[in-house]
């Protein structure tokens, strides 16, 4: 187990200081790695398929509130009808397109339309961890950071609902009509929120009670992990509520140092004009006034240290679902079935590019919507990178589904050529645009 722990950390560093000093994102590195070490390890398995199933569904909710902590509440409400789009009718409108494509391309398999929705649903789920990182290396837009990042994250969610409470009592034989899937939806995205808003709230409460930077980097875990479990007990998304409970928690707390830095932003104006001015304050004043602003300081320090330590833990479970993705399906398995894993990748690259398209044409004519250019239509649609949900519910497939072993292969395979193709298209769209994109910064930032 500790030889385990060592190679994970190793491949973790190794891919922060490629992203670091080579802009390589992390996700590419992170694979990379991984499947050359099984190639020259072959023998070597890190889970079993019965752990490694419980530890994707322990890895989500850290990976979810990792990502939920960068999306400010004012950015959501501001580019609210632009996300309604990207992560809920675009998803559905995608699977549409995926179950007349799968007719075409998959008739030979005669998949039932369950079947064919699961696949779409796991294939098109986006890994915000992967955005995040090409991002986070580059200067691009704020609001094409909000668009991509938000994009990614809810719609890992509805993926989810599509998969969950649709595609899999579909495989089960239940019978599913479309009065059906509008009455499901709406009830697991309601309760989904409230259960996310009423656990938020509860670690807002818990969070004032306490001023040690362990205990509110441990309440932030709880408050993810807390809204999860509630969701997933009463059968909703649980993780539609931790992204709600996350960006819930984020947004009072944030309100409160916004407070914090404007009362240390005063006192140091207090401490400046007393070192300048010819009156002489008293000792106790100043003492006071800097003792207060040192404890100030030593809050907002705190709070940023908590997000990145959320971040490294995110980062950790993405290794670990990285490389346990490696030990479960072998590069001899993705080749048996390249035919189709190089037809899913084109059709769902497609079907990407047309709805990011359709996006573009809707948003330029709406004035709530922001308007998409070429420029922004490619970074967003070379965002679409899969990643992990994608592994989880491949773990929730029916046991006695006969395609499990061809629909393994294509997700994980998809999961490679997107991280791999789609992260360097990224990078270099980033790099080839840079003037653009930093003049619209600076636009931005005026």
């Amino acid at each position: 187990m500790i030889l385990t722990l060592l190679l994970l950390l190793t491949i973790l560093f190794i891919s922060i200081e490629a992203q670091k000093y080579l802009k390589i994102p992390s996700p590419i590195t992170l694979i990379g790695l991984s499947y050359t070490f099984y190639y020259f390890f072959p023998n070597m398995v890190l889970f079993s398929s019965e752990s490694f199933a419980e530890l994707v569904l322990f890895l989500i909710p850290i990976l979810i509130a990792s990502d939920a902590l960068q999306l400010k509440l004012e950015d959501l409400k501001k580019n609210a009808l632009s996300l309604t789009y990207l992560a809920l009718i675009s998803v559905a409108l995608s699977v549409g397109l995926g179950i007349l494509s799968a007719n075409i391309f998959f008739s030979d398999y005669n998949l039932s339309t369950g079947a064919i929705i699961a696949l779409f649903a796991m294939v098109l789920a986006t890994d915000p961890v992967s955005v995040v990182a090409v991002f986070s290396s580059f200067k691009v837009p704020h609001k094409l950071a909000i668009l991509a990042e938000g994009e990614s994250l809810f719609n890992d969610a509805t993926a989810l609902i599509i998969f969950v409470f649709i595609a899999i009592p579909m495989m089960n034989g239940v019978d599913v009509g479309a009065l059906d899937i509008a009455v499901i939806s709406v009830k697991v995205i309601v309760f989904s929120i409230v259960i996310g808003l009423i656990v938020g709230y509860l670690g807002v409460i818990l969070m004032r009670l306490t001023a040690d930077p362990m205990s509110e980097l441990v309440l932030i875990l709880l408050t993810a992990y807390g809204a999860f479990e509630v969701a997933e007990h009463f059968h909703m998304a649980g993780l539609l509520s931790v992204i709600v409970a996350i960006i819930t928690l984020n947004t009072i707390t944030q309100k409160s140092f916004d407070e914090t830095q404007k009362r240390v932003k005063k006192a140091r104006n207090i401490v400046n004009r007393a070192n300048k001015s010819k009156k002489v304050f008293s000792t106790g004043f100043i003492s006071g006034i800097t003792r207060k602003l040192s404890s100030d300081v030593s809050s907002i320090e705190r709070h940023k240290q908590n997000l990145n330590y959320v971040a490294v833990l995110a980062l950790l479970a993405n290794t670990f679902l990285f490389m346990s993705m490696a030990s479960i399906v072998h590069i001899d398995e993705l080749l048996e079935y390249k035919k189709e894993i190089l037809l899913m990748f084109l059709v769902t690259t497609l079907i990407r590019a047309f709805m990011m398209g359709t996006f573009g044409f809707i948003s330029n004519r709406t004035k709530k919507m922001t308007d998409i250019g070429l420029r922004w239509w490619s970074v967003l649609l070379f965002a679409g990178i899969k990643g992990g949900l994608s592994i989880v519910m491949l773990q929730m497939l029916p046991e006695h589904f006969e395609y499990r072993a061809m629909f393994d292969a294509i997700v994980i395979g998809t999961i490679l050529l997107s991280t791999f193709v789609y992260a360097f298209v990224l990078v270099g769209i980033i790099v080839f645009n840079k003037k653009a994109f930093e003049d619209e910064v600076a636009h931005e930032v005026h």
